[in-house]
């Protein structure tokens, strides 16, 4: 894939979660894709697996009664990877999230097969999720 396919796969994962449209997600992940969150709060772990990954998406907005949102800032992408700086928002048991994340995908034949999620601030967003 080029740098530019990857970019717009990036873009349409922003799109759809925006636009709460969790079907559009599927062709953008292998089966075995893994997204990997830092830290230990609620939201922390290793999703493997694209129903794991999905659960995951449906369940940021659960825990933030629907707050949480992202703004996608800008995509860096090659012909294997791409990055994502965003802007993280919402609220959660009377605590605000609002920072900058990075976004580390991995990708393969057009398709997820790994993201690492990096807040800016890793004591803010384990405090958010704790």
């Amino acid at each position: 894939m080029s740098a530019a396919e990857n970019a717009a796969i990036v873009h349409r994962i922003f799109d759809a979660f925006a636009r709460k449209e969790g079907l559009a997600l599927r062709g953008l992940f292998a089966e075995d894709a893994v997204w990997s969150v830092p830290g230990r709060g609620v939201m922390a772990g290793l999703y493997a697996g694209r129903e794991a990954i999905y659960r995951f998406l449906v369940k940021l907005p659960q825990e933030t009664d629907g707050t949480y949102g992202s703004e996608l800032i800008d995509v860096l992408s090659s012909d294997d990877r791409a990055a994502a700086l965003y802007r993280a928002r919402g609220t959660r048991h009377g605590r605000t999230l609002e920072l900058d994340q990075v976004l580390l995908f991995r990708i393969e034949d057009g398709l997820v097969q790994h993201v690492l999620a990096l807040p800016s601030d890793p004591d803010a967003f384990e405090v958010f999720w704790a």
